[in-house]
């Protein structure tokens, strides 16, 4: 595989995640079931609004308390909506750093601020890194872009940024959707399936 760039998409491909925990912490929080937290968010969006950049995070907040219907604190929301966020595991951060001295590379992921904040505060607590921008060459991140994966125009976007054609990059996501539509494009990709970790994927590879 020739490559002159490798693009990792964030969530169970960087950082663990259970998108589940998120919907069982607000349905702690509120009384009402986990069923009906899922639907409510998923009903009206939330992630991809949010994670478009559509909202601030004031504004996230209070529409998170209008769909589950509950007077949340700021800090209630932000400890839910974060409880899907798990570990990175050392081992993926060494790939990293080893990799980066071979090739450049992109982190492209549907997240929001929230989140981000989040992370980079685990990064420097565990790793000592303050910002996530310090393992990466550049950070193409959906809420700061306005644009989502699938959808076609955000890999035209980054491919664009970085000057290099379709199949001159790897691209890694957990999401099946995601890689589909890159695949399309031309893009080298591979499927990522938790819990096997990127450097199993890559070990043949680099």
């Amino acid at each position: 595989m020739k490559v002159k760039a490798v693009i990792f998409d964030f969530g169970n491909v960087i950082i663990n995640i259970d998108i589940p925990r998120t919907f069982q912490a607000f349905a702690s929080l509120t009384g009402k079931r986990q069923a009906v937290i899922e639907k409510l968010v998923l009903e009206n969006q939330l992630f991809r609004r949010y994670e478009t950049g559509q909202f601030t995070d004031i504004e996230f907040r209070e529409i998170v308390r209008q769909t589950v219907g509950f007077p949340l604190s700021d800090h209630e929301v932000d400890r839910a909506w974060n409880s899907l966020l798990l570990d990175i595991p050392q081992e993926r951060i060494d790939f990293l750093i080893e990799l980066r001295k071979k090739y450049p590379i992109y982190l492209l992921s549907n997240t929001n601020n929230i989140h981000i904040e989040a992370s980079n505060s685990y990064l420097k607590k565990t790793f000592g890194y303050r910002h996530l921008d310090e393992l990466f060459d550049q950070l193409f991140l959906s809420y700061e872009i306005g644009m989502w994966k699938p959808d076609a125009e955000i890999y035209h976007y980054v491919l664009e940024t970085i000057n290099l054609k379709p199949h001159e990059v790897l691209f890694l996501d957990d999401n099946p959707h995601n890689i589909q539509s890159a695949s399309a494009l031309g893009m080298q990709t591979i499927l990522v399936e938790p819990p096997t970790c990127i450097t199993e994927y890559c070990k043949t590879i680099f």
